[in-house]
């Protein structure tokens, strides 16, 4: 375990609890890296893997308290380590959230039926993606999903996160119909008329942020966006939507994330976020559970005005209990 919170306080923000990012990874220990990458002949070509093999349950170990996705990562994928980032980008919203225009960007592999699915196969694996035990390239591309989609146009091609209920209720992973309750019920000025979706497993992220993002960004002021939520699927896209994220802060627009892999999100120093000991796949609750993936929402939401400092991670009271 990397992280071994004693008991830290517990505060308050809006309607609900939350522990502070510093008080709950403030014993972090230094476990050392693991053995490094193996070496490659210079010689050695560009290879196809194999399929991926099926999808195993997560480990309920995982949801516990001070789980460590960071050095699942590293040991599974042997000289693999965290993207480096420096400083926390900030920006405080200028209006109130019933006046906000919000925009959701999700990290799950969400595509409208029609628009070309993401890129799962393997592919071509490079020697230094091989060495690290990396079974494909990933896909840096993003979808636009408009905010009259009906959840039944859309689908999901991710190999790396069990999204077996977000196939049932797409509001799991991109809660488009919460979003447009919460413009009904006034809580939001109004949802942008576009989305974004991408598929987020990206072992190599220099395409994210010198191609991807910055495609993303000037999409977003064009519809004068006010607020961002952004989410993740697998624990690697947590790194995506977190570099997602900074970039998007540093460019004027107040963002949120929605982490279920924390520590991930506490080290790439996101401006504000909230965070749940849920399985990747449910990052806003349970299918079917509509209220709970409304309160996830709102409380990410609350946080944009909550917040008013840099690097706030909320830990939400909400616990997993289905079986």
């Amino acid at each position: 375990m990397a992280y071994e919170p004693a008991d830290p306080p517990t505060h308050t923000a809006g309607n609900f609890s939350y522990q502070t990012n510093k008080e709950i990874f403030m014993k972090e220990k230094d476990e050392g890296r693991l053995s490094s990458q193996r070496r490659v002949p210079e010689d050695e070509q560009l290879i196809h893997d194999d399929e991926p093999a099926p999808l195993a349950a997560q480990p309920l170990e995982t949801l516990r308290a001070g789980y460590s996705w960071i050095k699942a990562l590293e040991s599974r994928h042997r000289g693999w380590q965290l993207y480096a980032v420096e400083g926390f980008p900030f920006t405080l919203p200028t209006i109130e959230l019933d006046e906000s225009r919000v925009c959701l960007v999700s990290l799950a592999g969400v595509y409208r039926k029609g628009q070309k699915p993401f890129n799962t196969s393997p592919g071509v694996v490079s020697p230094q993606l091989r060495s690290m035990r990396f079974r494909d390239r990933g896909d840096w591309s993003f979808r636009e999903v408009p905010v009259s989609a009906d959840p039944a146009e859309l689908g999901i091609t991710h190999a790396h996160y069990d999204h077996t209920e977000a196939n049932e209720d797409i509001n799991c992973v991109f809660p488009l119909a919460r979003l447009r309750e919460l413009e009904e019920e006034g809580f939001i000025g109004e949802c942008a008329a576009v989305h974004y979706s991408l598929m987020g497993y990206v072992p190599e992220v220099e395409p994210i942020l010198e191609t991807t993002v910055k495609e993303i960004i000037p999409r977003l002021e064009a519809q004068e966006a006010d607020a961002v939520v952004v989410s993740g699927g697998c624990a690697l896209s947590h790194q995506s939507a977190g570099l997602i994220q900074r970039e998007i802060e540093g460019a004027g627009i107040p963002t949120v994330g929605v982490s279920v892999c924390p520590d991930i999100t506490y080290h790439l120093q996101v401006p504000r976020a909230v965070a749940l000991r849920f399985p990747m796949g449910n990052p806003f609750g349970s299918s079917m559970d509509a209220s709970m993936q409304s309160r996830i929402l709102r409380d990410a939401l609350s946080l944009l005005h909550a917040v008013q400092a840099p690097g706030e991670i909320v830990h939400l009271p909400y616990e997993w209990v289905k079986t």
